[in-house]
């Protein structure tokens, strides 16, 4: 059963978080190991199981490239292939612009950058999220997965300034 049939919902990049989070909280509530108390062995190991693969499920619906990656696998693609690593020039460069300013901006401990690049690189986060879903539903997985992969690397880069600002509060 795939996470999308877990929760009872159509295969797809866009998803509705609230629902996601409501179906989560209900199947929580059917598998939690509580529940079990008085069960048998089996009967509890059953729903450690169950309760393992609902957080799991829902750990990666909600995060919008771990559910672009798993999208790619239902499609038998697989979107971090080692073999594949090429990435466009001018996006790899961009990264590396990234990286020098949030390095800058940590240096002058400026806040204020780190917040407004945070800002910028969650709606390029939710722009190419956007694009993927358009690719991924016209059946353009080639593209797709190089989508994907940016959306991997814009996140890492969300973290690297979300650390930073933590590391100066």
């Amino acid at each position: 059963m795939s996470y999308f049939e877990a929760f009872e919902l159509t295969p797809s990049f866009a998803l509705d978080l609230k629902t996601l989070a409501t179906r989560y909280r209900d199947l929580q509530t059917e598998t939690h190991p509580d529940r079990f108390v008085s069960a048998s062995d089996a009967e509890k190991r059953a729903a450690m199981e169950k309760a393992t693969e609902v957080n799991d499920a829902y750990q990666t619906l909600r995060d919008p490239v771990r559910r672009a990656m798993y999208l790619l696998w239902l499609k038998n693609v697989n979107g971090m292939d080692e073999k594949n690593t090429s990435m466009p020039h001018d996006f790899l460069v961009e990264q590396i612009e990234w990286r020098e300013a949030i390095a800058d901006a940590k240096l002058k401990e400026d806040t204020d950058r780190l917040d407004e690049m945070n800002t910028e690189l969650q709606a390029i986060l939710r722009s190419l999220g956007n694009i993927f879903s358009v690719t991924y539903e016209g059946g353009h997985l080639s593209t797709a997965t190089t989508l994907a992969r940016k959306m991997r690397f814009v996140q890492r880069l969300i973290e690297e300034v979300d650390h930073a600002i933590a590391a100066l509060d």
